[in-house]
């Protein structure tokens, strides 16, 4: 059973921002709150809905750049076409975030905020060079995806902050592959693979393997080592596997994904 609270429902951004706090929290999905409340981890007095403020359900592009509100469902991103044609990345992987359920009712928002380190989207967009808006009553502030999650269910988030927007700069520029070894309902390795534009560099992200995906960057696919890439990761030893099991899939899955890149672009 939930414990008891009220539900604060604004439908202006200015209003949640002065609702929220150590003991009124947001709640949009709820896939993982309410799971934390009935678990009683968590026991707020109240939760402030956000799906009645149209800001945050938006998915807008500034030139070349895709911005995607906090509140805005894995499943309308992983069916906008525009997404589809510009980031197919993206929606492969918006496709086959955790199941129906959560795609339906989890926002990306949620995801990034929960800070779970199986997170798909958190991997493809530190991958991408994402950044996220943090607001709350008395300003904003921009920070990198790379920056904001700072270990398993640890972001830098103030309380009173609340996740608007996602910028994923020069979307339209970007292309990229997405791989991972899943056998549950959460990976035991993702990695993303994006280039910047038709001469850029190369952006390896690895996750789900750690608390916080690694990032490198190299000028060319020639540049990526797996072996060493594996080396560098700090696997969490599970039920999904141990420390030398996890680097052995690390290192599988960032071959494959160097081939599938060099082979689309030989297409």
């Amino acid at each position: 059973m939930l414990p008891p609270f009220a539900l604060e429902r604004p439908d202006r951004l200015e209003d949640a921002l002065a609702l929220i706090g150590d003991d009124c929290l947001p709640y949009c999905g709820g896939t993982e709150l309410l799971m934390a409340m009935k678990l009683n981890v968590l026991r707020p007095s109240c939760l402030v809905d956000l799906k009645g403020i149209a800001a945050l359900a938006r998915v807008e592009w500034r030139g070349d750049s895709l911005v995607i509100g906090g509140a805005v469902r894995h499943a309308s991103l992983a069916a906008d076409a525009e997404i589809s044609r510009s980031l197919a990345v993206l929606t492969v992987v918006e496709q086959r975030v955790g199941n129906a359920r959560v795609r339906t009712q989890g926002s990306i928002g949620g995801n990034l905020c929960f800070a779970e380190p199986r997170s798909d989207v958190a991997t493809l967009l530190a991958a991408l060079g994402a950044s996220i808006t943090l607001a709350s009553s008395t300003g904003q502030r921009r920070i990198a995806i790379t920056d904001f999650v700072l270990g398993a269910y640890e972001t830098v988030r103030e309380p009173t902050e609340l996740l608007v927007e996602v910028l994923v700069p020069s979307a339209r520029l970007k292309s990229g592959v997405y791989l991972k070894h899943q056998y549950a309902e959460r990976p035991t390795v993702g990695v993303a693979l994006v280039r910047e534009g038709e001469n850029g560099v190369w952006r390896l992200a690895v996750g789900a393997v750690g608390d916080v995906p690694i990032v490198i960057e190299v000028s060319s696919l020639d540049e990526i080592d797996a072996e060493a890439v594996a080396d560098m990761t700090d696997p969490i030893e599970d039920i999904s596997g141990g420390v030398d099991y996890k680097q052995h899939l690390v290192a599988v899955y960032v071959r494959r994904a160097v081939q599938a890149a060099a082979e689309d672009l030989g297409a």
